[in-house]
């Protein structure tokens, strides 16, 4: 067969399919725990939906989208983040009368982005975020800010770091862009750079190619109106008071246009270079962008699970269950195979993991499959049995061999399990 998986995605299984679920699992409940509410949107898009959002000069808009004309010629887009979308459902379902205020909401699912391919970073990922809409209050940024950081500790990382910025609006950020092209007249630039410069100033200091070349640049931090930096120096304390450690670093400015006020990253130190684990900030003109008779500000994060997946392995952390069966049986004749669907019908139905061969193989085989299974017990039938109504539980840790009337099967298992 010469059909293979598309560069940049990949299969999940076994292992790796179960790493994910038991991610996806504990997702839900932490964000649960802080009383978040979960959205699904479409997998695709309006293309406009991200270029008036995300920005037109951003990499995701410029570069990365995927994209697609139906047949009447309308431009989508498979989406590249979650945020746009969660906000355009909001104002098109006017979740913002029918539930109440602040909207807390967090999402799961499949992004898609056309970039290289690398470590921990496809063109199809999965991605979990908060979106929190509907009230501006640095209480409010903490807690976004906690649970992002709890549930990276909950998941049993260690080593985070956590920067802040804070991107400012009006009059101060025109003054400090123009403090930045000034700065980056003295630079040499990449191409794209030189474009960025003269559109958005900011997209500069995210350079993956230029990025170490501005640490002399001054700092967004030091050009906050007084309210602004109010704010800042209220979110800092908080944090301190909460025994959550950070530095500030000025050249932090997130690769979203959307932005404006407090932005964030937690990074993992992985040996001798950093790892951004989770990404977000504030952005009170999101709403009102998309519609102008709302003002709604909001704050958030994302992060990416395989990236977070990755990191969990390189930590030895597994979060999924060791898989195990509770019973599996073995069948020494043909009436036994013709037993077996009841009989694992009723241990089904109460609860317990069971499994017996399809391929009519020899008992020796069938118990190497139940070593392989990791089976608990097996459960041995035979002509014998069969007649006398009764089965063999062998207990595989113990060795211990009984024989169980049919009717005391699921007690026997029950006693077993506990």
């Amino acid at each position: 067969m010469n059909i293979q998986k598309p560069r940049g995605t990949e299969d999940l299984y076994y292992e790796k399919a179960s790493e994910l679920s038991a991610l996806e699992l504990m997702l839900r409940s932490l964000a649960m725990q802080y009383n978040y509410h979960e959205i699904r949107t479409p997998i695709f898009e309006a293309k406009d939906l991200f270029v008036r959002s995300v920005g037109a000069e951003t990499d995701i808009v410029s570069k990365e989208m995927f994209e697609l004309l139906d047949k009447k010629e309308r431009a989508f887009v498979l989406r590249p983040e979650g945020t746009a979308p969660v906000i355009r459902s909001i104002i098109e379902d006017k979740l913002y009368g029918k539930y109440e205020l602040p909207l807390k909401l967090f999402y799961l699912g499949n992004m898609f982005r056309y970039e290289r391919p690398q470590h921990g970073r496809l063109r199809q990922f999965n991605q979990f975020g908060v979106e929190v809409v509907g009230a501006k209050n640095y209480l409010l940024d903490v807690e976004v800010i906690l649970l992002g950081y709890n549930l990276l500790k909950t998941l049993g990382l260690t080593n985070l770091i956590l920067k802040l910025n804070y991107l400012m609006v009006g009059e101060a950020r025109t003054k400090y862009l123009g403090v930045l092209r000034a700065f980056f007249q003295d630079q040499t630039l990449c191409a794209d750079c030189k474009i960025r410069v003269q559109k958005n100033p900011l997209r500069v200091l995210d350079c993956k190619i230029d990025h170490d070349k501005f640490g002399n640049a001054s700092k967004i931090y030091d050009y906050l109106i007084p309210t602004e930096n109010e704010e800042f120096v209220a979110i800092q304390k908080l944090l301190t008071k909460l025994g959550i450690p950070f530095s500030l670093d000025a050249q932090l400015v997130r690769g979203l246009d959307y932005y404006t006020g407090i932005v964030f990253e937690i990074v993992i130190k992985d040996q001798d270079r950093e790892l951004t684990l989770l990404g977000g900030g504030r952005y009170d003109q999101l709403v009102h962008t998309f519609e102008p008779s709302l003002d709604y500000p909001a704050v958030g994060f994302a992060l990416g699970l395989e990236r977070l997946l990755l990191t969990l392995a390189t930590n030895d952390i597994v979060l999924a269950d060791e898989s195990y069966l509770d019973a599996y049986l073995i069948c020494l004749s043909d009436h036994a195979r013709h037993f077996a669907p009841s009989l694992l019908l009723l241990l089904r139905a109460s609860g317990f993991r069971a499994d017996c061969d399809y391929l009519t193989r020899s008992v020796k085989v069938q118990f190497k499959s139940l070593e392989r299974l990791k089976s608990k017990n097996a459960i041995i039938i035979g002509d014998e049995e069969l007649k006398k109504n009764v089965v063999k539980i062998k207990n595989q840790q113990t060795g211990k061999e009984q024989e169980v009337k049919f009717e005391k099967i699921i007690a026997v298992l029950s006693k077993e399990k506990k």
